[in-house]
């Protein structure tokens, strides 16, 4: 019936690891202030019970420590404490032993490859990119082929540009420079990515060579 651990007291509740702000809620006779995190396509964290709504905001993304909320006695609670799950899907009941996963490194593969190479930016691609930004360039984000500021800051770190998360023309001209640099990218340094520049891309990747 009760699916997770409780750790008891007052203290900042953090998050399990890096991942994306999947749900934020409020049950008054279940959980109280509720917070779930995506890690994975199947590894969520829950937590329970925060003592205020957490100032996290949907669809944000966090690193493994980022603060949630203080934990508290809200919803169903006979004190301060934070209940704590993990869970394949965001259903309840859908719980894995944490255990498994406590202390685990996760191992991001030294070639993200083969992608097809096909000029086009799909999810796959920025997939395969986010696993050498892991890897090399500091990305701490959850690799799911959708970038955000935390993937453009990665990608700004391995083309030498100014690291604001934004992706802009100097960026795009910066990472051209870098796949002509290794002769995958022949055309113009402009910062317009087309087809051109996005198959040179895909090339470097699937030779472990970005």
């Amino acid at each position: 019936m009760h699916h997770g651990v409780d750790f008891g007291g007052t203290f900042d509740v953090l998050s399990a690891g890096d991942g994306i702000v999947h749900h934020i809620g409020w049950s008054p006779k279940g959980g109280g202030h509720v917070v779930i995190i995506k890690h994975a396509t199947d590894l969520y964290s829950v937590y329970y019970h925060g003592r205020d709504r957490t100032t996290l905001k949907i669809g944000a993304r966090v690193v493994a420590g980022t603060k949630i909320y203080l934990s508290g006695n809200t919803g169903a609670s006979n004190g301060n404490h934070c209940h704590f799950e993990l869970r394949k899907s965001p259903k309840w009941g859908n719980t894995v032993d944490p255990m498994a996963y406590i202390d685990r490194e996760i191992v991001v593969a030294s070639k993200p490859g083969p992608l097809k190479v096909d000029g086009k930016l799909g999810r796959g691609t920025w997939k395969a990119w986010q696993q050498v930004l892991k890897r090399d360039w500091g990305y701490e984000g959850i690799i799911d082929g959708r970038p955000g500021k935390m993937t453009y800051a990665a990608i700004q770190r391995s083309a030498g540009a100014k690291v604001d998360g934004v992706m802009g023309k100097e960026t795009r001209k910066l990472v051209q420079k870098r796949l002509k640099g290794t002769d995958f990218h022949l055309g113009s340094i402009d910062g317009v990515w087309g087809r051109g520049t996005i198959t040179a891309l895909q090339r470097a990747l699937n030779q472990n060579n970005y």
